[in-house]
């Protein structure tokens, strides 16, 4: 389930952009949320949290969602915010040009500015990565997409044109060739034949029985399916044959329309996991850079709102690897720094119905996955409480204390009737003739046993009559830090990166911590309230009563300019964490 299998496990697949076959379905329709009517207001007491929980306790589907949701939150959305201003302006060291030195053009590597001269280092002790390092990956997001495809699957080069090497950015390469059998309509030609041509064609062609790559006709030999090579830097691998998915049983189209392009199906009908390969590697870029690593959860994401535990939305996080070489060899990361989410949903409002639940949900997922992540962030220099811990059900033995095992075992007797009368017994030998027998265990060594040994394998049973607090909602493997964070700050900047049809934007909130008192138990710190931090009569001092959303446009997976925005948001928002 969260398996990655990444550019240099799986083949990459060719699509003959000249192959006559049947044409896929008409492609789908990009769709947005529209933010603009998405602000809503409501009260933040403990009334106002109580609602909070009804609300959330009865949501069953997407059509519940309704504007009474995003009241209860105090979401405001701020769309189309540039990606070099994503970072708030409270500290504006980490912004462009992220701490590089400036190089004059005619003197090569000297120096202009002289007094950047010790290097800078990451909160983890790393040094920051210069400019040519950056410049480096960011040059392979801007490959033409079908010079990017070529060359991963080994096809030779029209004339005029070179197949570019691909390293740093292989993987985010493969995914969106992956995707672009679903969702790219550059090459989209649709058009009608004749009836003789078709059936004349259906007979003698055999290269529309493959759909997916060339066929027979084409040069390509059937037995040399999947290449064995991996070659990433080879000049003398474009000899080969590319790599081409199998002959399929030969097939006769039906009907007079036919198709050349690169699709073979719907974006709606792309699998959810190449949106997150597609996501993971691009983030993944920036991630390695920075001494960050992906992480996928391995604990059910929930928010907690009092004693209630929502499941929200997270595909995964980027967390920082650890200084110590000993929780770094077990697997131990801290953060999380910020978190991913990919949604499937290509259709968000209906303008012939107007009903539009499916962008308040998405909102609401968003805003609740950002919330979660400031909470984890939030856990930094604090225990765990277990769900139940020090409560009677945790450490009193069920079925009110009686004499017996529950639902399981013989039951005792406890009537003075049941207790005078002899135990039965189940064979008339007697018993001072067997004391001295040796029974079937004494003749096994002690270690195969039943009971001894730590390894055994504990039964369902004994589970069920261990009274013990419930599993944590914790990740054992993560160390929770406020990274990026000021240490005095009443609030925390987090940030995530959506992603929804072929498209990812990157989205920053502001959670004050009186916000998460108030997730947590309904009520404020009345010492910040009277410090001024939430008083109602200065309008800036209850900034913390709102979920102000700050959110870039939605970057094209497939535009070269989108994409090196994108990429610069992602270096802006990782540096000024990692600062």
């Amino acid at each position: 389930m969260f398996s990655w299998g990444g550019g240099l496990a799986v083949p990459s697949f060719y699509v003959n952009l000249e192959e006559e076959r049947e044409p896929p379905p008409l492609p789908t329709t990009v769709q947005f949320p529209e933010y603009g009517r998405l602000n809503s207001y409501g009260p933040h007491d403990e009334k106002g949290c109580d609602v909070l929980y009804r609300l959330l306790a009865g949501a069953k589907k997407p059509q519940d969602i309704t504007d009474e949701y995003l009241a209860a939150f105090n979401i405001k959305v701020v769309p189309d915010v540039d990606a070099s201003r994503i970072v708030p302006d409270h500290d504006q060291n980490p912004k462009p040009p992220y701490q590089w030195p400036n190089y004059s053009p005619g003197e090569g590597e000297e120096k202009l500015d002289a007094t950047i001269d010790a290097p800078i280092f990451l909160s983890n002790g790393a040094p920051f990565p210069d400019k040519s390092k950056h410049n480096l990956l960011k040059e392979e997001l801007l490959f033409d997409n079908d010079d990017a495809f070529r060359s991963l699957a080994r096809v030779e080069p029209p004339p005029g044109r070179k197949n570019p090497r691909i390293a740093h950015a292989r993987k985010f390469w493969t995914a969106l060739q992956q995707a672009a059998q679903y969702w790219d309509t550059s090459h989209d030609n649709y058009y009608e034949i004749s009836t003789e041509n078709d059936s004349g064609c259906a007979a003698t062609d055999p290269t529309i029985a493959n759909s997916h790559g060339k066929g027979v006709a084409s040069g390509v030999a059937p037995d040399n399916v999947l290449g064995s090579r991996m070659d990433v830097d080879n000049r003398y691998s474009y000899n080969q044959s590319p790599v081409t998915i199998p002959q399929m049983k030969l097939r006769i189209p039906s009907g007079n329309r036919r198709y050349k392009g690169r699709r073979i199906g719907t974006g709606t009908d792309m699998p959810d996991s190449v949106r997150e390969d597609i996501l993971r590697g691009l983030v993944e870029m920036v991630a390695w850079s920075l001494g960050c690593q992906i992480k996928l959860p391995t604990m059910p994401p929930r928010l907690a709102v009092k004693d209630l535990l929502f499941p929200v939305r997270q595909s995964f996080n980027v967390s920082r690897i650890p200084q110590d070489r000993q929780e770094a060899r077990k697997r131990i990361l801290e953060g999380p720094v910020l978190v991913a989410q990919c949604r499937a949903e290509t259709q968000f409002y209906d303008n012939a119905t107007e009903q539009r639940y499916v962008e308040k949900c998405d909102v609401l997922r968003e805003t609740a996955g950002m919330l979660l992540l400031a909470q984890e962030r939030a856990r930094e220099n604090k225990t765990e409480v277990k769900p139940g811990d020090g409560k009677w059900w945790a450490t009193t033995p069920r079925w009110g204390g009686l004499p017996n095992n529950g639902p399981v075992g013989e039951p005792i007797r406890t009537s003075p009737e049941e207790l005078a009368e002899p135990a039965p017994s189940s064979s008339p030998v007697d018993p001072e003739a067997t004391a001295n027998k040796r029974t079937k265990h004494d003749r096994s060594t002690i270690s195969f046993r039943r009971g001894l040994g730590p390894n055994r394998k504990v039964s369902m049973v004994e589970k069920w009559k261990t009274v013990q607090p419930g599993p944590g909602l914790w990740d054992k493997k993560m160390k929770y830090v406020k990274i990026g964070a000021d240490v005095d700050s009443p609030f925390d900047d987090v940030f995530m990166v959506s992603s929804i049809n072929h498209h990812f934007s990157i989205i920053h909130l502001r959670v004050y911590d009186q916000y998460l008192q108030w997730l947590e138990t309904g009520k404020a710190d009345s010492v910040n309230t009277d410090a001024g931090l939430g008083s109602d009569a200065d309008p800036e001092s209850s900034q913390w009563r709102s979920l102000v959303l700050r959110r870039t446009r939605w970057f094209d997976f497939f535009n070269a300019t989108d994409r090196s925005e994108g990429f610069d948001g992602l270096w802006a928002v990782l540096t000024h964490m990692m600062r």
